[in-house]
């Protein structure tokens, strides 16, 4: 009788072991997992920068690579910074006040409420959200301009996400 889950021999993908290091060198992780049907890897900083390999079978196997068998990531392939502008602090940002989906548009193929650079007074609607099929309108608390508009429709957003710029 054999077992549901046999050992399977797990072979390492040396190329993703060297992506999860340099990734994990060029950010401020500490750790970073990788798993496929096959089994999983997590690189896990530690002071003797120590990279393990953990197989999702219940096998006690383990592989170590020393952090010199790792190549060292070569200075092009460093992260362009990115130029988004944190909205989330800005002081014209309108905040999802309930857990739902945003909609900006009254219905499927029908024109947004708002578009980006559009002056809207104070009461006009911005966008639609739903929680528990209630439809519930989300209003300008200000006139004003629209500067952003943080939200896709029928994104899922949560309590205190930053929806839309009012400037």
């Amino acid at each position: 009788m054999s077992s549901e889950k046999e050992s399977k021999p797990f072979l390492i993908d040396a190329k993703a072991v060297r992506t999860l290091a340099r990734i994990l060198n060029e950010t401020n992780l500490s750790e970073i997992e990788y798993e496929l049907d096959s089994g999983r890897i997590k690189v896990v900083r530690t002071g003797a920068s120590q990279i393990t390999q953990i197989p999702s079978y219940s096998s006690p196997h383990h592989v170590s690579i020393s952090p010199s068998s790792v190549p060292e990531p070569s200075e092009n392939l460093s992260i362009p910074p990115s130029h988004e502008t944190d909205w989330s602090t800005h002081p014209g940002v309108l905040k999802s006040p309930l857990v739902g989906t945003a909609y900006l548009s009254s219905q499927p193929g029908a024109d947004p409420f708002i578009k980006e650079g559009d002056q809207v007074p104070e009461g006009h609607t911005l966008l639609i959200l739903e929680a528990m099929k209630v439809m519930n309108p989300i209003r300008a608390p200000k006139s004003g301009k629209i500067l952003k508009i943080l939200v896709q429709n029928a994104q899922p957003v949560e309590f205190g996400e930053p929806l839309v710029v009012i400037e």
